[in-house]
């Protein structure tokens, strides 16, 4: 049983406020690669903070698809929920964007309330808000059914 465009919007709406932290794979010059990041959302783009000097935030430039996967611990296969989303992440610098995805992450994360997009750098080191832009996302929920997916595909 399919859900509707509403009801599959409102179902990955409702895992990305549940959990707090992305599974993000990237594939750059040193090969695959995946690390796991706090992140927020506004809809279904996702931001997070990151060093610039990782290898995870060298291989996202924009142009190199990612995959990011939203999920919890579950310990038993008939409650899985989760999500897989493919597309493509970067750094935000210095724009409107930016400072709205800090003030998103700032009000998901109490400890980054205590911090400016400006002084970041040097409470938390070197850090950069990165974004993330989905062009598909695939619903997992085996409280559905086993092996329950949908895929929702989103015009950039």
């Amino acid at each position: 049983m399919s859900l509707s465009d509403q009801e599959l919007k409102s179902a990955i709406g409702e895992l990305l406020q549940r959990h707090t932290v992305l599974a993000l794979a990237t594939v750059g010059e040193q090969g695959p690669h995946g690390v796991s990041l706090m992140y927020a959302y506004d809809e279904f783009t996702l931001y997070w903070l990151s060093d610039p000097k990782t290898r995870h935030s060298q291989d996202l430039n924009g142009k190199a698809p990612a995959t990011v996967t939203v999920a919890g611990q579950y310990g038993d296969f008939k409650e899985i929920q989760g999500l897989q989303l493919k597309g493509f992440g970067e750094r935000l610098e210095n724009g409107v964007e930016e400072k709205n995805a800090f003030k998103l992450l700032g009000d998901r994360y109490e400890f980054l309330k205590t911090f400016s997009l400006g002084n970041l750098a040097r409470h938390l080191g070197a850090a950069a808000v990165y974004v993330f832009r989905p062009s598909s996302i695939t619903l997992i929920d085996n409280k559905r059914g086993f092996g329950f997916k949908q895929t929702l595909n989103i015009e950039n």
